[in-house]
């Protein structure tokens, strides 16, 4: 008797093909940007002993400045939910920053999207607060800006990031 092996080689090449195309990983995330804003408002205090910024091998902070809210854009340039006055940036009113004085915020957004916020704050110590924007494509290219101000007790300021587009 004659055996034909053509219909099992063609089984298990199918099979192996199956496996092969199921096991490649595709990504929706290719042309978006994972961003973050991130507030800071305190400074790590220096202490006695000859070392600085640390106790106990733990960083001690001491708050600078509240933050009185933040206008953020959600990339697509017009507001849905909590919006400034002209519907472009969300806003945040009276956002409680953590222990270490940060307050993030974090979006993923398209290509194409734009990033540009506002800081208003009050100081309630003399020290510098610090505001950033960082964002990273999904391979893994990471690119930001940042601003800084100096504070001092019962003085109010402003940091701005400018409008970018991703």
């Amino acid at each position: 008797m004659r055996h034909h092996r053509l219909p099992l080689l063609t089984g298990v090449a199918v099979l192996g093909l199956a496996f092969v195309l199921g096991s490649c990983n595709v990504s929706t995330d290719v042309g978006s940007y994972s961003v973050t804003y991130r507030a800071n408002v305190s400074n790590i205090t220096q202490t006695t002993g000859g070392q600085d910024s640390v106790v106990g091998g733990q960083p001690v902070y001491h708050a600078i400045a509240t933050i009185d809210s933040i206008l953020y854009s959600p990339g697509t340039g017009k507001c849905l939910a909590n919006c400034n006055a002209d519907s472009t940036l969300i806003k945040v009113t009276n956002p409680a920053a953590n222990a270490q004085g940060i307050y993030p915020i974090e979006q993923f957004l398209p290509s194409g999207a734009t990033v540009q916020a506002t800081l208003y704050g009050s100081g309630t110590a003399t020290g510098t607060a610090k505001f950033a924007v960082v964002w990273m494509t999904a391979s893994g290219t990471v690119r930001g800006d940042s601003v800084t101000v100096g504070t001092a007790a019962a003085t109010k300021f402003t940091l701005v990031l400018n409008k970018r587009t991703l």
